[in-house]
């Protein structure tokens, strides 16, 4: 039985933002993935699972050995449920220097890609711990020196630096501002994510909220008018079934004005974004 995902009163038709098993924190398969989108009601599915890079990661990424048969599975599935369902190859990638000639081929050979900044360098400094003005600062470094370099589509979780940090301080604001001003520059969509971050609740130094979304950075962005894109940032076929972790996202963006595109064709702008990349 057909089921839909919905948000004030329009039907999710799209998600950009879904793993595999290969990332080491994801389950599986990738055809039950697809099957799931369909009875969720999607018309459109993307992979876009943890890019891999020279040094293995086994819990955070797929390995660069594991590349091949991603593409070659996701290909084959976009083949098998032609008709059913529309299925594009991205990955979520990172803003890593030093990766450059493995960011080139993905950018290359993929319809599209994302960009999740898990850490300031590859590795290392996760994002998952910062807690100082000057990491945040880095942060949104990396972000505007990846949408610089056409290297994405959109930023997933563009609040992720929020897990760890201790309070909506000034510093907070000034990020989320120019993460808003960086969207405006690169016409850059911002991912509102209903991943890990609304898990649960986390306590802080000033209340208890979801690690993200975090009010504060959707506040900004309304008021710029920043393309907003829903991701569901599914990690295993059964979260396409519930509204659970969609609802609290939405909860925490509740009554902002915000520029949600119900229907953006990602991979026909990362044709066109694509070309820009250097």
């Amino acid at each position: 039985m057909r089921r839909s995902l919905c948000y004030n009163h329009s039907v999710i038709t799209r998600n950009y933002h879904t793993h595999t098993s290969r990332c080491g924190h994801a389950s599986g398969t990738d055809e039950e993935y697809v099957q799931a989108a369909v009875r969720a009601g999607l018309r459109v599915l993307g992979f876009s699972d943890h890019a891999a890079y020279r040094t293995p990661m086994p819990r955070e990424r797929m390995d660069i050995s594991q590349v091949g048969e991603y593409i070659a599975s996701v290909s084959s599935l976009k083949q098998k449920y032609a008709g059913k369902i529309e299925i594009h190859l991205g990955m979520e990638v990172e803003y890593y220097p030093d990766q450059w000639d493995t960011l080139r081929e993905y950018r290359k050979n993929l319809e599209y890609c994302i960009l999740g900044q898990h850490n300031l360098s590859i590795d290392r400094d996760s994002v998952y711990g910062l807690c100082e003005r000057s990491q945040l600062i880095r942060y949104t470094d990396c972000l505007e020196e990846a949408c610089r370099h056409g290297l994405c589509d959109y930023i997933a979780h563009p609040d992720v630096c929020m897990w760890s940090y201790p309070l909506l301080d000034g510093s907070v604001r000034e990020a989320a501002r120019r993460i808003a001003e960086i969207s405006v520059r690169y016409q850059m969509p911002l991912e509102l994510n209903c991943g890990s971050g609304v898990r649960h609740m986390h306590c802080y130094a000033d209340g208890d909220r979801y690690a993200y979304p975090t009010r504060i950075f959707f506040e900004a962005f309304a008021e710029m008018k920043c393309p907003v894109i829903i991701g569901l940032d599914v990690h295993e076929p059964a979260l396409f079934l519930t509204d659970k972790y969609l609802n609290r996202a939405l909860s925490v963006v509740s009554g902002l004005d915000l520029n949600i595109l119900d229907n953006y064709d990602l991979t026909a702008e990362a044709a066109k974004r694509k070309k820009l990349f250097f």
